[in-house]
């Protein structure tokens, strides 16, 4: 589909920004790129970094427990002979030394349901926090963009709408603490947002939002 072939391909979202005085342009890598045949396939050093002030790697996942996850260890590691991507990735700041390069975490696969179990529950919040900082700071990524898909949608829960907020908090303060940044992907969408998102509180912990303005039509209407 139409939608599908636009997550495969390195594609650019409008950057909301809150505390930054240039412009901003946000660049998502769609790591599976690189299964594609023929002229299609696309690797991470096809990526031209002067394009782009912000860089993000999507995805990671999360597992039951609340721990960040690595979807392809096969092509986001290096271990086992792997494709060594998260590394590859981050290393692009080499050619572009002001740009950000930040690994997203969630997407459409991976649905609302484990998020919103995490993001309800003290223990798996830190948990996810701590193993994304780990995660981050052992391949020099230098921040954090959250895709959940979307609080109190997908089998989440009505809960979603302030602990979402209270998410965004605890990983501000871990990754500030840092000195990395951490962004979200949201929903453009107005019923999405009314539903899923404390807007003037989320605003506050994010440095940066994307808003996901595309396939507002499509072949479905």
């Amino acid at each position: 589909t139409w939608f599908i072939m636009k997550l495969l391909l390195l594609f650019s979202l409008i950057g909301v920004y809150l505390s930054y005085t240039e412009g901003v342009v946000v660049c998502y890598y769609s790591s599976w790129a690189v299964y594609r045949s023929g002229k299609g396939k696309f690797e991470v050093e096809d990526i031209d970094p002067t394009l782009c002030t912000h860089m993000i790697y999507a995805f990671a996942g999360l597992k039951n427990s609340g721990e960040i996850m690595v979807f392809d260890p096969y092509n986001d590691l290096c271990k086992d002979w792997g494709m060594c991507g998260y590394n590859r990735f981050t290393a692009l700041r080499e050619i572009n030394p002001n740009a950000q390069t930040m690994l997203g975490v969630g997407g459409w696969n991976e649905g609302s349901t484990k998020y919103s179990q995490m993001a309800a529950d003290p223990s798996k919040r830190k948990l996810f926090v701590d193993s994304s900082l780990a995660l981050l700071k052992e391949h020099k990524f230098t921040g954090l963009d959250m895709d959940w898909e979307y609080p109190t949608q997908r089998g989440g829960s009505a809960e979603d709408f302030t602990n979402y907020v209270t998410l965004l908090t605890e990983l501000k303060e871990a990754l500030h603490a840092e000195g990395m940044i951490l962004s979200a992907a949201v929903s453009a969408g107005k019923p999405t947002i009314d539903a899923a998102y404390d807007v003037p509180a989320v605003s506050e912990q994010l440095d940066l939002i994307n808003l996901m303005t595309y396939d507002l039509h499509g072949s479905w209407e």
